[in-house]
């Protein structure tokens, strides 16, 4: 019985709190509504999102929180962002506003990619001058060029390593950390489409052709590369002299950072002393002086030597 009675006060103070809890929120909230006003729906970023990212649905959820803490520019459903690109790193929590958003038609814009203090310059390619035009964005290269100038009415070639580890920010228009556009349920049905089309025709006609895929193109005839610019100078000062045909640029492995003392490479230094160029150079031996005299004369006397 007593037991039961205890029981019944707990309950009663349970309700009790209860109640004076909630009023309290009430209170509060409406306190708290009537200074910032009322909640509203913004969508926030479910964890850290990387530079120029594809959004995707898993990326974020929405939350309440009041309309004075509201950014300018958020966004309230989900699917209004679902399918655009970052424009900078988004961290947790953080509210999804416009101007975090890539909005040139999903391109990357070029001069966030550009550090600090660097400049990018476009130059001109060919297969012979670029490893046959298999530099691909990201891509770390040396620029040699190969210049030529009178010096004492001789003509002297030179290949000078103009650049070293320089980094490849665009192979044409493919630009590092490309951001893929949104394509539709209409483009997506195109493509199987044309690929059970194709795969019909493979099995039919054994015809091994594929569709194109997403590899880059190897038909670029420019390369955007990040340069000091003293380096963009040199760069410039070559090619508006002798032309974009007398830079070379050679690739390197990405992890081989290590900027290097070359020395200007000349003919002698390419064919050597043992070749018909070094012969050609070479000046015959110094005569040996010729013997003394064994005899002499005197004539007027003066002596002679006689022969």
């Amino acid at each position: 019985m007593e037991n039961r009675r205890a029981f019944i006060i707990a309950l009663i103070c349970l309700l009790v709190a209860m109640v004076l809890v909630s009023a309290y929120v009430r209170v509060r909230r409406a306190e708290m509504t009537a200074e910032f006003g009322d909640e509203v729906d913004v969508v926030v970023s479910a964890g850290t999102i990387a530079e120029y990212a594809l959004i995707t649905p898993q990326m974020l959820k929405v939350v309440r929180v009041f309309k004075k803490f509201k950014q300018p520019g958020t966004y309230e459903e989900i699917d209004d962002i679902v399918g655009k690109s970052t424009y900078v790193m988004i961290y947790a929590g953080e509210q999804i506003t416009a101007t975090k958003l890539v909005t040139q038609d999903g391109k990357p814009v070029l001069d966030r990619q550009v550090e600090k203090k660097m400049r990018a310059i476009t130059l001109q390619v060919a297969p012979h001058t670029a490893v046959s035009r298999l530099i691909r964005p990201g891509n770390r290269i040396d620029i040699l060029t190969a210049v030529n100038y009178d010096q004492d009415g001789n003509t002297i070639f030179e290949i000078k390593t103009l650049v070293q580890n320089a980094l490849v920010l665009a192979a044409g228009k493919n630009v590092q950390n490309s951001v893929p556009t949104r394509v539709n349920r209409e483009v997506l049905g195109y493509l199987e489409e044309q690929f059970e089309q194709r795969r019909r025709k493979d099995f039919g006609t054994a015809n091994t052709e594929a569709l194109p895929t997403t590899r880059p193109h190897d038909d670029y005839g420019t390369v955007t590369l990040q340069l000091t610019t003293e380096d963009a100078e040199k760069v410039a000062f070559i090619t508006h002299t002798f032309g974009d045909q007398r830079l070379y640029f050679t690739l390197r492995n990405s992890a081989d950072i290590e900027v290097a003392k070359l020395d200007t490479a000349l003919m002698d230094d390419v064919l050597g002393p043992e070749s018909d160029y070094g012969f050609s150079k070479r000046k015959p031996p110094a005569l040996p002086p010729p013997p003394p005299p064994r005899f002499f004369d005197s004539r007027g006397g003066v002596s002679v030597p006689v022969e």
